[in-house]
């Protein structure tokens, strides 16, 4: 072989290192799921907003609570329209004539005893509401604790993707290496060969 052989070997040699496509795309969906713009990362962010726009329990915000009480308010003043025109009925058969005060007044009596027990039931409502939304709010908390955590591993998968394909371009890089050490060697050869 001649000077000029020995040459183009040493023009093979010099590897340069170079990250390879694949470790570009495991850098891509890991800088992507890191980010809040992932699909992980949008529903994340949409359920943190509703989490923190649920704010503390309002009986005036409650679709449960006003439905609930709305029904059972309905409900009593039903049973409180028919119990005072029964008792206004009775006191009319029992002196013998509609117009009476007696007969207002008992009505009225027992309306009211019908709105004091919707009153009473009240407290007993408003905490089923408030227990409703809390589980709804200790749900949504949940569901963004799970959806983080999916994140985390998606994550977690993406990092291990890229250390794979990092050592699999130092493998690369290393045999160049050795090889650029082998051509170097066998061009020294060659050219003391040659002379």
């Amino acid at each position: 072989m001649s000077k000029q052989s020995a040459y183009s070997i040493l023009a093979q040699a010099a590897p340069q290192y170079k990250t390879g496509q694949a470790t570009k795309k495991a850098y891509s969906l890991l800088n992507k799921l890191a980010s809040n713009t992932s699909g992980w990362g949008k529903a994340i962010q949409t359920n943190i907003k509703r989490y923190a726009a649920m704010g503390d329990f309002n009986p005036k915000k409650s679709a449960y609570y006003q439905n609930a009480y709305q029904t059972l308010r309905d409900s009593y003043r039903n049973q409180g329209r028919a119990a005072m025109q029964n008792a206004i009925a009775s006191a009319a058969a029992n002196t013998e004539g509609y117009g009476n005060s007696y007969g207002t007044t008992a009505g009225n009596q027992a309306y009211q005893s019908q709105l004091q027990t919707l009153a009473a039931k009240v407290p007993t409502l408003y905490s089923a509401a408030a227990n409703e939304f809390n589980n709804q709010k200790s749900n949504l908390a949940n569901v963004i604790g799970l959806q983080q955590a999916q994140q985390q591993t998606a994550l977690d998968n993406a990092q291990f993707r890229v250390g794979v394909q990092q050592a699999l371009d130092e493998q690369r890089y290393n045999a160049a290496v050795a090889r650029d050490k082998a051509l170097r060697e066998l061009a020294k050869l060659q050219l003391e060969y040659d002379k």
